[in-house]
């Protein structure tokens, strides 16, 4: 029953143009070319993917920006095996000891910007408001409103001053409709000002 419902689920994915989208997502999304994600994979309301952008089994917040060419936890190989070929390492191990080539999570908070070509390995946490320089390769957690570049991604330095995040964060501004965030981070702006 469960692989007939796949089936279902892909085949109105291909009629609604949709052809690589099998996970959920949210209302008002955008999703460009060659954009493939699973169905693992969950998006929040009003996020942009685009072109040529492949996810696997994440969870990404509301209103993020995905640049074209992005890689989210695509399968990682066990390198403490003599071979690194799946196929290969499940014809000789018992089935119940194989790890999946997607174990761990990823999870990409609310109003993410994730520059093109960039690359977020399986079991990161990337914070709300964080930003991912191009071609960065993202192997550790990100924390909140921090803009982290290179290979491997480093912090290179925070978007505002630590009281300003935490205001920001107690608005939960990105939890909302697009009129109502709009005039929450209307206000924090002014109230940044004073």
């Amino acid at each position: 029953m469960k692989k007939i419902s796949k089936l279902f689920h892909r085949i109105r994915c291909i009629i609604f143009l949709k052809k690589g989208i099998y996970g959920k997502y949210g209302k008002k999304c955008i999703f460009k070319k060659n954009v493939f994600f699973d169905e693992k994979t969950n998006v929040g309301n009003y996020t942009y993917i685009g072109d040529n952008t492949m996810i696997t089994d994440a969870k990404i917040g509301n209103y993020c920006s995905i640049a074209p060419n992005v890689m989210i936890g695509l399968g990682e190989h066990d390198v403490n095996e003599i071979s690194t070929s799946f196929r290969l390492v499940k014809a000789y191990q018992d089935s119940n000891k194989v790890k999946s080539l997607t174990e761990k999570k990823i999870t990409i908070g609310n109003d993410v910007w994730i520059g093109t070509h960039a690359v977020i390995k399986r079991g990161v946490n990337v914070g709300n408001g964080a930003i991912i320089g191009a071609g960065a390769v993202v192997t550790k957690n990100v924390p909140d409103f921090s803009i982290v570049v290179g290979v491997p991604a480093k912090i290179i330095k925070y978007r505002f001053s630590s009281e300003f995040r935490l205001k920001i964060k107690k608005s939960n501004w990105w939890d909302y409709d697009i009129n109502i965030a709009a005039k929450k981070i209307k206000k924090l702006k002014e109230e940044n000002r004073t």
